[in-house]
């Protein structure tokens, strides 16, 4: 939407990948470490190279035995951030992709950690 004041569904899915790149690499959309003009998505883009630097885009805050479940999400978020909207698949998609991913272990882990501790100890 911010580059063509268009919304449609290519726009929703786009936005839902930048939403999980957000949770993949625990940042920001827009942080300066990212260099003038860039976003998130062309900075997940020009830090793949290969699996050591997909590991490194991968939050460190996620634990070791949760990083192929983070890998797999980041490749479905690449996957909504395609340049090109007409590449991008469908939410439904998405949504099969997700489930075929199964990343139920991380998503609990994302739950939880922006979860406040103290109401944890009340349940």
């Amino acid at each position: 939407y911010g580059y063509t004041c268009k919304v449609d569904e290519k726009s929703d899915v786009y936005s839902f990948g930048v939403v999980l790149l957000e949770l993949v690499t625990g940042k920001k959309p827009i942080e300066p470490e990212y260099g003038e003009n860039k976003d998130i998505v062309s900075w997940v883009g020009s830090n793949l190279k290969g699996k050591e630097s997909v590991l490194s885009i991968v939050d460190p805050k996620i634990p070791h035995a949760f990083k192929e479940d983070a890998m797999k999400v980041l490749k479905i978020a690449i996957l909504c951030t395609t340049t090109l909207p007409a590449l991008r698949p469908t939410m439904r998609r998405v949504v099969q992709m997700l489930k075929e991913a199964e990343p139920y272990r991380l998503v609990g882990l994302v739950i939880g950690k922006d979860s406040d501790p103290k109401e944890k100890e009340n349940h």
